[in-house]
């Protein structure tokens, strides 16, 4: 079985990837993992003219062509991201959009997992809106959220330095 785990962050040692790391750890041990960092990739932003829908071939010749791909191979896949603005980074944004030229057949059953991190306390509005976002986009596209981690960190408060968190990453794939 393969994960693919995708991180949003631009930031390769930032918190959300430091979670998603360990998240890894775990993962390796029942499904074949890949990864994906998006600040590494060339990824143009969705035009919405449906040529990829229409033709069946995206207008854009860039990284998103092979990544289409390892998503729809995937039987589990993992999103990373800081929360900027009460939502994903631009960079996961522009991947998940890209992703439109999918039918649902390429999502269902996949087994789904989301990993955020912000500065603003658990109990801010940011951690529920994400949540509810994809809760919604898993029951239209018929995939099993099957696991969340919202962590508060920030720069003064690394994630790599909270214990608690780096078992909550470790074991969120066992809450399947």
């Amino acid at each position: 079985m393969k994960m693919l785990i995708v991180h949003g962050s631009a930031r390769k040692d930032g918190n959300s990837s430091t979670l998603a790391n360990e998240f890894e750890i775990e993962a390796a041990q029942q499904y074949s993992v890949e990864t994906i960092y998006l600040h590494e990739k060339k990824i143009n932003h969705c035009t919405g003219c449906k040529q990829c829908r229409d033709l069946g071939i995206c207008v854009f010749n860039d990284d998103m062509k092979l990544l289409i791909n390892q998503f729809k191979e995937a039987d589990a896949v993992c999103f990373a991201s800081p929360v900027y603005w009460w939502g994903i980074s631009s960079m996961l944004k522009t991947f998940l959009d890209r992703l439109y030229s999918l039918e649902i057949e390429d999502f269902k059953g996949k087994k789904f997992f989301l990993i955020v991190t912000g500065e603003d306390s658990l109990e801010g509005i940011q951690y529920q809106l994400l949540k509810e976002q994809f809760n919604a986009i898993c029951e239209y596209t018929e995939m099993q959220f099957a696991g969340y981690l919202p962590v508060c960190a920030d720069d003064d408060n690394p994630a790599k330095d909270n214990a608690k968190a780096l078992s909550q990453a470790r074991k969120l794939i066992q809450e399947m």
